[in-house]
């Protein structure tokens, strides 16, 4: 066991080859097909070609009367033109009606444009008696007409595969004539929390023990980015039940993520237990918090331990987990977070070249720039770190640390 230990930390992987050594392995899940009702947050699995024009004809843009243009032309206060109406379209009719020379048809916002129009002349620039329009606007052609195919043609790509389907996506669908539509199947995940000292909330706190935070904490995220949580639970540190509990969830599970019991502590029986019975691809990352990070595989399921120290397990789930999970669902862009561009408040320096740091900041609104202000830490498991930051700066391996009022990049937490 000592010895597996110091095999892993013998050397830490950089977290950039540690990223693209995982993603290599990962093969985007099975599509499946659902309704589009349904379809909110889904990952687009295939692209869209359009089957039909939008909007399927030429419609007025608004309420008033569909005109030839040129019957316009000159018209104004001082002079209008006089034109006939000859009928009225109503939105969601179709009309065989065909203007000639000075006729108009009194039109919705919405409608069809009839035959022989090319324009369309708002109520307010007219006046009406007696079946006689008078104009007292000119107008070009095309004035207040939407064109057919004006907003999406007939056999264009609509929607690329790999999109996360928002509100607008679905109602882009549902006016190609989409009722359902097919996405990328979500992962199921297993999320573990292992410890001696976890106790689940609700229950007298005794002493040496604490609230299992991490377990409601990752399966927020594991959601957040897409999966489905199918069991998540506290074990004891005991490597007979860590192994049954793993041996278990490989039977349905495409992901299984421990936290904690991945370090050098002699309870830490997981690098043990999956060198034994699966194959370990990383154990030890050079990034701080989060440098015990063990990635593995059993069968085809992805094995991720991460630190048992909450600020250490969500910034690990971050960088590596959740892009892994968005990689199973193929996903177009695999960190979901918002960049923001800011200024340091002041001198950050680091210990140890060759590692990257992760800097938790709160933001700032200064004048015309933001400004990320660090935030105190007491060490990776202070959970108020988390609370108090908007985001986290990266401070690259070979950086001493950072200069104040020096530029960085902040990528938010999720939301």
């Amino acid at each position: 066991m000592e010895k597996l230990h110091k095999i892993g930390f013998s050397k830490l992987a950089p977290l950039e080859d540690t990223i693209q050594k995982l993603l290599m392995k990962i093969k985007v899940n099975p599509l499946e097909e659902i309704e589009i009702t349904k379809a909110l947050n889904r990952v687009l699995a295939e692209d869209i070609i359009s089957e039909i024009d939008i909007p399927p004809f030429d419609r007025s843009a608004m309420d008033g009367y569909a005109i030839k243009a040129e019957d316009s032309f000159g018209a104004s206060l001082k002079n209008p033109k006089k034109t006939k109406l000859i009928g009225t379209i109503e939105i969601g009719e179709s009309s065989n009606l065909k203007i000639n020379k000075d006729e108009v048809v009194r039109i919705s916002t919405g409608a069809p444009i009839p035959e022989g129009s090319d324009a369309v002349i708002k109520i307010e620039d007219t006046e009406i008696e007696e079946n006689i329009v008078t104009i007292y606007n000119a107008l070009a052609p095309g004035k207040n007409v939407s064109k057919r195919g004006e907003d999406i043609k007939k056999n264009v790509l609509a929607l690329n595969a790999g999109i996360e389907l928002k509100a607008e996506h679905i109602a882009l669908l549902t006016s190609l004539g989409f009722n359902k539509v097919k996405v990328i199947s979500k992962p199921k995940i297993s999320v573990f929390s292992s410890g001696d000292e976890l106790i689940e909330p609700g229950t007298p706190l005794q002493s040496g023990k604490i609230y299992n935070s991490n377990k409601p904490m990752i399966s927020a995220l594991v959601n957040l980015y897409g999966g489905i949580v199918i069991r998540a639970e506290s074990i004891k540190d005991n490597k007979e039940s860590i192994k049954i509990k793993l041996i278990e969830s490989v039977e349905d599970s495409h992901m299984i993520i421990f936290t904690g019991g991945t370090s050098v502590g002699t309870k830490d029986y997981l690098p043990e237990i999956i060198n034994e019975i699966g194959t370990i691809i990383t154990h030890g990352v050079a990034m701080r918090p989060g440098s015990p990070v063990l990635i593995g595989f059993l069968n085809k399921s992805l094995i991720f331990c991460l630190p048992g120290s909450p600020g250490a397990a969500y910034i690990s789930f971050l960088k590596i987990s959740g892009p892994a999970i968005r990689k199973m669902l193929g996903c177009s862009v695999l960190d979901p977070r918002i960049e923001i561009v800011a200024r340091i408040d002041k001198d950050v320096p680091v210990t140890g070249l060759g590692i990257l740091h992760f800097l938790r900041v709160k933001l700032e609104k200064r004048e015309n720039e933001f400004i990320a202000i660090p935030v105190k830490l007491k060490g990776s498991g202070v959970i108020s770190s988390l609370t108090a930051s908007d985001g986290i700066i990266e401070i690259p391996p070979n950086q001493e640390g950072l200069k104040k009022g020096e530029q960085v990049i902040v990528r938010l937490f999720p939301k």
